[in-house]
């Protein structure tokens, strides 16, 4: 793909008749420091009390992407451990109307992403990298490398902003499944002279696997190519089962995992879906599993929050939230009592998590109509609910918090197409009179070295 060369933090930059200019903020008792050494732009703190940054214009053309780059060489004064996110570049894109002179409205203003790695004597190599779309009519960007509050040497290289396509959207088609629980005495066609109730918990296990396997049948009669499909939190093997030793599964190589692996095999589809789980070792999780294209096992997240009937029980929690790297994005999964703590899922916001998935049994309407979609905002991760009671939707809510697919139908389903991409904008937010990009912002400007000093013992 050809680009088109915006500008770059070297001579050639300055011959375009560009300059890059360091500020020092004015009430910081401490001022920042910035020298332009050759290519490189420095800037130097001397304590915890400092903020300063470089700041340029540069022209970008509407209607295509933009790819900025960049590298941050970061070395930490005496006493300091890391550099958290007080190392920053930032763009502010303008409206043409309005100009972009400070303190007027812009369209927006984005976080450029960084990965960072361990360089020789301590020293951290932070590398940015974003490529986002042109909003609107821009034609003017403004670009900030800004250092704060750590005592340390900062030297920006080869920053860079580079014209190129329109990026395009990464959509994944995702899918709820909505049998509705029924009693232990529901019998499918072909086990109706079966015993009634848990006295033949093999005919009720058969029961729910076909209410699931009914659900997926329909599903894919009018679902055109789905990339994932969620049903909910232990469907096939609770409801008050007196046998758990009998009906809980192994996975692999229960009945619920063999029925996934052969409708994701065969419709090049992953399905997750959520068992009692016991192990050869004689343990017991509330575990969601998820199945590839292939009908293989990808891994499977054991519930962390148990609740106090499942502990009592003697399950057992699982010790970290696991992510999982599927062919369109970065999975996680949050099963019912997990998702109460608005922690669990900013945590997996911090593992880069695009997708997540929420099976539950149940819960009250405040709980759908409010915290589910307050959790998407917090994070700009869409998520994916699956729940098995009739008074309750189960589909798909966006990053912006919308329930945009719902489904009340007995053995229905919910689909949507999210792009993994979009940026859930939100006006002002921290950024002034523009829109800011909560999935960024919420990370990117948070304390996270204050939260791992937080003591959670109880306070009463």
């Amino acid at each position: 793909m050809k680009c088109l060369f915006l500008l770059m933090v070297a001579a050639v930059f300055t011959a375009q008749g560009a300059d890059w200019e360091f500020f020092s903020a004015p009430l910081s008792p401490d001022p920042a420091v910035g020298t332009a050494e050759g290519e490189a732009h420095v800037i130097r703190l001397s304590s915890r009390r400092s903020c300063g940054w470089w700041e340029t214009t540069a022209a970008v053309e509407p209607g295509r992407g933009v790819r900025f780059t960049g590298r941050a060489t970061i070395k930490l004064g005496k006493g300091e451990s890391s550099a958290y996110n007080d190392v920053m570049m930032y763009v502010t894109w303008y409206d043409p109307e309005k100009g972009n002179r400070k303190g007027v409205s812009f369209y927006q203003r984005d976080f450029i992403s960084y990965k960072d790695t361990l360089g020789a004597d301590g020293v951290i190599v932070r590398t940015f990298d974003r490529t986002m779309p042109v909003p609107q009519k821009c034609n003017m960007i403004r670009i900030d490398l800004i250092c704060k509050w750590h005592e340390m040497d900062v030297r920006f290289e080869t920053v860079a902003a580079v014209s190129c396509d329109r990026p395009k959207p990464r959509v994944v088609r995702c899918v709820s499944g909505n049998p509705y629980e029924k009693g232990a005495s529901f019998r499918a066609p072909g086990f109706e002279k079966t015993k009634p109730g848990w006295d033949d918990p093999d005919a009720v296990i058969a029961s729910r696997l076909w209410q699931i396997e009914s659900c997926l049948t329909n599903i894919f009669a009018h679902v055109e190519r789905p990339d994932i499909i969620l049903f909910s939190e232990c469907f096939v093997n609770t409801g008050g089962s007196p046998c758990p030793e009998k009906t809980d599964e192994f996975v692999p190589g229960g009945p619920s995992f063999a029925l996934a692996s052969k409708y994701a095999k065969k419709h090049r589809t992953y399905i997750a879906m959520n068992v009692r789980e016991k192990t050869q070792e004689g343990t017991h999780h509330n575990t969601t599993f998820i199945v590839d294209r292939a009908g293989q096992l990808v891994g499977c997240y054991r519930k962390v929050t148990l609740t106090s009937g499942e502990y009592m029980a003697g399950l057992l929690p699982d010790d970290d939230f696991k992510v999982f790297d599927l062919d369109f994005g970065r999975v996680s999964c949050l099963t019912c009592w997990d998702n109460w703590f608005s922690e669990s899922a900013k945590f997996l916001r911090r593992k880069e998590v695009e997708l997540i998935l929420f099976p539950l049994a149940g819960c009250a309407n405040d709980h759908v109509e409010i915290s589910f979609p307050a959790r998407a905002i917090d994070t700009g991760i869409p998520f994916l609910v699956s729940m098995r009671q009739r008074h309750l939707p189960n589909g798909v809510i966006d990053a912006k918090g919308n329930w945009v697919a719902q489904t009340f139908e007995d053995g229905g389903f919910a689909w949507a197409d999210i792009d993994l991409d979009a940026q859930p904008q939100t006006f002002w937010l921290s950024v002034g009179p523009g829109l800011g990009d909560a999935r960024s912002l919420y990370v990117d400007e948070s304390r996270p070295e204050l939260y791992e000093k937080q003591n959670y013992g109880l306070h009463r």
